[in-house]
C-alpha cells in the first residue's frame, strides 16, 4: 500500500476516533450549542438591519414643511446635505431666491442682484452634483437659464448667454415635456432685436425702497422713460396653457332670452387730470415676474 492510501486511511482512523470521542459532549450541549448559534445568527441579523436603515427623517421633514423663506429651506439642506429632502431642500432655496430676486428687480435692484447671486450658487450646487435624479437636473438647469436672463442688460455677452443657458436645456434633455417650448420660445425671443431692446432699457432702471414707483403712462415726458414695446410673454410655469388659443364663448342657455340693458349716457369728467391713462403696449420684464400694478389718477 502506498504512502497516499496509508495516510487517507489514518486520516479516517483519526476523525472516527474523534467524533466517537465527542459524541457525549454533542449528546449533552447540542440543543444549547443550536441554540447559541441561533441566537448569534439573530443579533447579527439585527445589526445588519439597523445599519443598512437610513437616518431618521422624521425631524427633517417637518423643518422642510414649515420652511418658508430661502433661509430657512438653507438651513434644512444644510443640515442633511446628501439626503434627498436636504437636495429638495436645496433646490427650493434656490427658486426661492430667484423668485425674491426677481420681485426686487422692481422695488429694490441692490437687493436683486444679492438675491441672483445666492440663487446662481444654490443652483451650481445641485449642478456639481452626480446623484440627483433627471428631473431635479432639468430643474436646476430652468434656474440657471432664468437667472442669466435676469441678468440680461442688452449686450451682446449677456445675450448669448442667457440663450446658451436656455439651449443647453435643449441639448441635455431633448426630449423633455414640461420646458421645451418654454426653452424654444425664450432662445427665439432672445434673439431679437426688441428684447434686446427692452433688457437694455431695464438695465438701466434702479428702483430702490420708498421710491414713488411709476409707469411710463403714470407721469409726464421725462420722469420715467418710455417702455420698448414687446410681445406678451408666455405663461412660464405653465407649459400646458397656450395663451394664444381663444376661450370658447358660452352656450346661452335655450329659451332664456338675454334682456336688453341701456347704456347710460357718458359723462365728461370736470377734472381732465381724473381720466384714467391709457392702457400701454404690452412690454416684457423678466422671466417669471409678477408686473408692478399700474399707478393711476396721479
Amino acid at each position: 500500500m502506498s504512502d497516499r492510501h496509508y495516510v487517507h486511511h489514518e486520516n479516517e482512523v483519526q476523525l472516527a476516533k474523534i467524533l466517537k470521542e465527542s459524541k457525549p459532549f454533542f449528546a449533552r450541549y447540542g440543543t444549547t450549542m443550536i441554540y447559541g448559534v441561533a441566537a448569534l445568527m439573530a443579533i447579527a441579523a439585527v445589526v445588519v438591519y439597523f445599519q443598512r436603515q437610513p437616518a431618521p427623517t422624521a425631524e427633517v421633514s417637518r423643518d422642510l414643511l414649515l420652511a418658508t423663506t430661502a433661509e430657512d429651506y438653507q438651513a434644512v439642506a444644510d443640515d442633511s446635505p446628501d439626503s434627498p429632502i436636504g437636495i429638495l431642500a436645496r433646490l427650493r432655496q434656490a427658486d426661492r431666491e430667484l423668485e425674491d430676486a426677481v420681485s426686487n428687480l422692481f422695488t429694490n435692484r441692490e437687493a436683486a442682484q444679492v438675491n441672483l447671486t445666492s440663487a446662481a450658487k444654490a443652483y451650481t450646487q445641485l449642478e456639481d452634483r452626480k446623484d440627483i435624479t433627471g428631473p431635479i437636473r432639468e430643474r436646476v438647469l430652468v434656474g440657471l437659464a432664468r437667472v442669466a436672463e435676469c441678468r440680461c442688460d442688452g449686450t451682446d455677452g449677456s445675450m448669448k448667454a442667457a440663450s446658451a443657458a436656455w439651449d443647453r436645456i435643449l441639448t441635455t434633455f431633448p426630449d423633455s415635456k414640461t420646458f421645451k417650448s418654454i426653452a424654444e420660445s425664450r432662445v427665439k425671443r432672445l434673439s431679437s432685436t426688441d428684447s434686446r431692446e427692452f433688457y437694455a432699457w431695464f438695465s438701466t432702471q434702479n428702483p430702490k425702497p420708498g421710491d414713488d414707483l411709476l409707469m411710463p403712462q403714470d407721469g409726464g415726458p421725462g420722469q420715467v422713460p418710455s417702455t420698448p414695446m414687446f410681445p406678451d410673454l408666455h405663461n412660464f410655469g405653465l407649459p400646458n396653457v397656450d395663451a394664444s388659443t381663444p376661450a370658447a364663448p358660452a352656450e346661452n342657455p335655450a329659451n332664456v332670452e338675454t334682456p336688453a340693458t341701456e347704456t347710460p349716457a357718458t359723462e365728461t369728467p370736470s377734472d381732465p387730470a381724473a381720466e384714467s391713462p391709457a392702457t400701454p403696449p404690452a412690454t416684457e420684464a423678466p422671466v417669471g415676474e409678477t408686473p408692478v400694478p399700474e399707478k393711476s389718477g396721479e
